[in-house]
């Protein structure tokens, strides 16, 4: 039996059959006057919950607050598809450089004249200082705005010129003794090595087959440290090279830059060097070795060039002096680029992997030579000259 509601609706009369009606009632137009400007609009400012369409035709549809899209931290867009209000990835721009400044992170400390060479150890940057008469600091970095005394001058050692971390502790070379010193952890250096066969100068150490390797200056000679308390003597001068510059592991072999004749030695593992590649355009220094892209590049002395090893006998020249700078002191890899820091301008280049050099940096302040470069926390820093400042290259975004 149908109920009395389905009755009385079966009776009800249509919009049409509704006696009295007004003549002039248009149900279209009259919707108009609800909407958005018109004569009786209708708000929905106080009611609750959510629309389930549009309100106002042409506008931006509101958006659901969604928690788990907030905590990936996306983004409220406008969809020009949907015209409504989306939420999206954050979108990153890609990184770029300032190519014209450097930032001083570090200014002079106890009047240093010049950064050498930077190592990183326990997430914590230092810098090995050189004075004529009152250097061979060991200066470690606030993570902010400053340097900070980690070890004084030892025994006269006026030059840190080389550092390396070998078994996690930090190594020097020194001059004018020529001895090793290591850091205690706290605030002193310890000497480790005394000057071996009037080697006056330890230029570069490397680490090589799980034992510490020093090149020298004044005789171009190659030691080894017997883990205790003394240098073993590994290779004598060849060629007349009386400076071992830089040093780098290639290919499980030693190599080491030469002066005064701009040459490229390898050790035989045993007691020699042995030539690999003779001086080229009249490079007479190798100031800085580096291993890129799984080939041996050198930075030089006497017109600022890049080397690169023909991994047999020669060099290959793959960038020509820039702007006049002389002296590549530093190379480093950095973001999958091969970068320079140069003197007596301050500047640094970067290589374009193929024939030249870019410059990305100009000159500091007056500071005229980068002497050191290390990739650290994900930024670029530099070791000068004039003072012992640390740079950062800034960065932009």
């Amino acid at each position: 039996m149908p109920s009395f509601l389905d009755i009385f609706r079966q009776y009800l009369p249509t919009y049409n059959e509704v006696r009295n009606k007004p003549t002039s009632f248009d149900a279209a137009a009259h919707a108009d006057s609800h909407q958005n400007g018109g004569t009786d609009e209708i708000s929905v400012a106080a009611l609750s919950g959510t629309l389930a369409d549009e309100q106002n035709a042409g506008a931006i549809k509101g958006v659901i607050v969604d928690n788990a899209d907030i905590g990936d931290q996306k983004l409220l867009a406008y969809d020009l598809g949907t015209e409504r209000i989306i939420y999206i990835e954050q979108s990153v721009p890609e990184r770029t450089y300032d190519e014209s400044l450097w930032a001083q992170r570090a200014p002079n400390l106890d009047s240093q004249e010049y950064v050498w060479h930077m190592v990183q150890l326990n997430d914590k940057l230092y810098g090995g200082t050189s004075h004529a008469t009152a250097g061979g600091h060991l200066h470690e970095w606030n993570d902010a705005d400053a340097w900070v005394e980690k070890a004084p001058r030892l025994d006269d050692q006026n030059h840190i010129y080389s550092m390396v971390v070998f078994g996690g502790k930090i190594y020097g070379g020194t001059a004018t003794g020529g001895r090793l010193f290591e850091w205690n952890d706290v605030n002193l250096w310890v000497e480790k090595a005394p000057e071996l066969n009037s080697q006056t100068a330890i230029r570069s150490m490397v680490v090589h087959n799980a034992k510490l390797y020093a090149g020298t200056d004044p005789g171009g000679r190659l030691f080894e440290w017997n883990d205790v308390n003394l240098w073993v003597q590994k290779a004598a001068q060849l060629n007349s090279q009386t400076i071992i510059y830089s040093m780098v592991v290639h290919n499980n072999k030693l190599y080491a830059g030469t002066s005064p004749g701009g040459r490229l030695f390898e050790w035989n593992d045993v007691d020699e060097w042995v030539q690999k590649a003779p001086e080229l355009n009249g490079q007479t220094d190798i100031l800085s070795l580096v291993v890129f892209d799984s080939k041996l590049y050198a930075g030089t002395g006497g017109g600022g060039r890049l080397f690169q090893w023909n991994d047999v006998d020669a060099w290959v020249q793959k960038a020509p002096q820039l702007n006049s700078q002389a002296n590549i002191f530093s190379l480093t890899t950095f973001e999958s680029g091969l970068f320079a820091g140069t003197h007596p301008g301050g500047l640094l280049f970067q290589w374009n992997d193929l024939d030249a050099w870019d410059q990305r940096a100009a000159q500091h302040e007056g500071l005229t030579g980068i002497m050191s470069l290390i990739s650290f926390d994900d930024k670029l820093f530099a070791g000068s000259n004039v003072g012992a400042n640390l740079l950062l290259w800034r960065r932009t975004w």
